[in-house]
């Protein structure tokens, strides 16, 4: 009994003696990805994107309601029958609207993925470079830990200046 309480006693004090020796770092990718001059450009593409999807938008909205005005103004003379298909086109233009709208946004979000992928790439080719240069054996995004709630006091070093600096070449 008392080798087996020996041998979880060491190797409880070799586990935190290992994790003693960790060097910490913490970085906001955040910030190191809005400072890319990559990612400038990146977003006046998305916002272009976006904008075209807007315009179309605005097009079939403005012409559906030029056409539920002109079924107002004209629902006197009408028939049942040309009210009923005119109620029915306006119905049918506001599934489009309403599909167009998703398919934008779903577009967008694809633009935003495939813009963000070298961006991360290259977030963590340089982290990993200053990591190693300075000698972290651990690196923690601030993203990841907000996201999950879980608050380190490890005495880690904030990094992100010097991955900034590397990215821009200084």
């Amino acid at each position: 009994m008392k080798k087996i309480l020996f041998a979880l006693w060491s190797l409880m004090m070799l586990s935190s003696v290992a994790n003693a020796q960790q060097k910490v770092a913490f970085i906001n990718e955040d910030s190191v990805i809005t400072s890319m001059p990559e990612f400038k450009t990146q977003q006046k593409i998305i916002e272009s994107y976006a904008k075209q999807f807007q315009t179309q938008i605005e097009m079939k909205q403005r012409t559906m309601q030029e056409k539920y005005q002109t079924l107002m103004q004209g629902q006197q003379t009408m028939s049942p029958q040309q009210l009923d298909e005119g109620q029915k086109e306006l119905q049918e233009m506001q599934v489009e609207v309403q599909e167009l709208q998703q398919r934008a946004q779903q577009g967008i979000q694809k633009k935003q993925q495939d813009a963000m992928e070298p961006l991360m790439k290259k977030l963590k080719e340089q982290v990993k470079v200053v990591a190693e240069a300075e000698g972290y054996s651990v690196v923690i995004a601030n993203g990841v830990v907000n996201r999950i709630g879980f608050l380190i006091n490890a005495g880690g070093e904030d990094i992100t200046g010097k991955v900034i600096a590397k990215i821009n070449g200084q």
